[in-house]
């Protein structure tokens, strides 16, 4: 059902207003911010230490190591082909249409149709940028997390004929989303499983004729190298294993072992369960996944608004929409409790932990789930622009 001409003014200045706001606050965390824009810069210096023959994994930029697999440099090449404050704007500009994109799908999936006015979606995308916390930080640093989001979203959680190929890519890229491939074998859709597997072979090759040393060092080594990234106690490792080396730092590596085989089990038990509904069960497997992952920062957590909108679509007496509504709320308040305070609260640390672990369980005993045939596109969709 469409809005009335005059609502649509009101929330199209909504909308107006509200971005201005988001821009302004990005604008002046810009020139405040010491860090700001740190990691895309840390992917135009690598991208250009890349064409320069240079080891990237030697290497440090801005301070940091380059920790992403070797098809993400030929993605970031074109930020090493401009200056480094066009790169920093181009980052987030292409952030903000993947935020845009992904806030529309989610409406979309939410509400069964595809939604009305695109100025509800802007008004909607706005606060979301300043508000939820790992899209915040995504923004902010410069991240590809959006971006990657908008990929698995646009291409397979939709169900479309490329349904696959985002996750293979997105993996290629930034090796988590690889357990959203193997979420597909799990659904039976072995055609998007073969496209994840291809998509993501074909972009590593690339990188291997490319770059083979690199492909090398990165596959043979690095890969398995889970301190690489950063300290596992961090307070911004919002996964498992930070959780229990925060908690347990003598027993955290077999406590985790034997965690994350449980989560996984879960985790494959919610896709299995709504195998039928591509949104759902990648959303379950994006969530398995920031879970068992030995680092999974605050920022990875952007799949909080897919959560959300599963929660929307399953309605207010289903558990899981409760839990990703609780979800949601601690990335907006999480600005309260991981930075005021030199020592946040014990109960305040692990709070994506807890509540995504908690979505999962909802989600695994919600009865009947969001599996209906009648409103669900089947993996196969024909059409590329289908919503389920």
């Amino acid at each position: 059902m469409g809005l009335t001409r005059p609502v649509r003014w009101v929330v199209a200045a909504l909308a107006i207003l509200l971005t201005a706001i988001t821009a302004s606050w990005f604008v002046r965390q810009a020139h405040e911010w010491p860090v700001a824009g740190l990691d895309g810069r840390v992917y135009r210096d690598a991208a250009r230490a890349f064409l320069d023959r240079e080891d990237i994994y030697s290497g440090r930029f801005q301070g940091l190591p380059f920790t992403y697999p070797p098809f993400a440099l030929l993605v970031f090449v074109p930020l090493a082909l401009v200056p480094e404050n066009a790169a920093t704007l181009l980052m987030f500009l292409l952030s903000g249409a993947a935020l845009l994109a992904v806030v529309r799908w989610c409406q979309d999936y939410a509400t069964r149709a595809r939604a009305g006015s695109w100025w509800v979606t802007v008004a909607l995308a706005a606060p979301a940028a300043v508000l939820v916390e790992p899209v915040r930080t995504t923004f902010s640093l410069g991240q590809v997390n959006v971006l990657l989001l908008a990929l698995v979203v646009g291409l397979d959680a939709r169900g479309t004929r490329w349904s696959g190929v985002g996750a293979g890519l997105a993996t290629a890229i930034k090796i988590a989303p690889g357990l959203l491939v193997a979420a597909q074998a799990v659904r039976s859709d072995w055609r998007a499983f073969a496209r994840g597997v291809l998509a993501f072979a074909v972009a590593t090759s690339l990188a291997a004729v490319l770059a083979p040393a690199a492909t090398r060092t990165y596959f043979t080594s690095l890969l398995w190298d889970s301190s690489r990234p950063g300290g596992l106690d961090y307070l911004q490792n919002q996964s498992l294993r930070g959780l229990l080396a925060r908690h347990l730092p003598d027993h955290a590596s077999l406590a985790w072992l034997l965690g994350a085989v449980l989560v996984l089990a879960l985790g494959a038990w919610v896709v299995r369960r709504h195998r039928r509904d591509p949104f759902y069960a990648l959303t379950a497997a994006a969530l398995t996944g920031l879970l068992v992952s030995p680092v999974s920062w605050s920022h990875h957590w952007v799949w909080v608004l897919p959560c959300v909108a599963v929660g929307v679509r399953s309605g207010l007496r289903s558990p899981a929409a409760w839990t990703a509504l609780a979800l949601l709320a601690s990335t907006v308040v999480e600005l309260l409790f991981w930075t005021t305070s030199a020592e946040p609260l014990l109960v305040t640390q692990d709070m994506y932990v807890v509540l995504g672990l908690a979505w999962l369980v909802a989600a695994a005993v919600a009865v009947g789930g969001v599996e209906d045939p009648a409103s669900v596109p089947a993996p196969e969709a024909d059409a590329v622009g289908s919503t389920s």
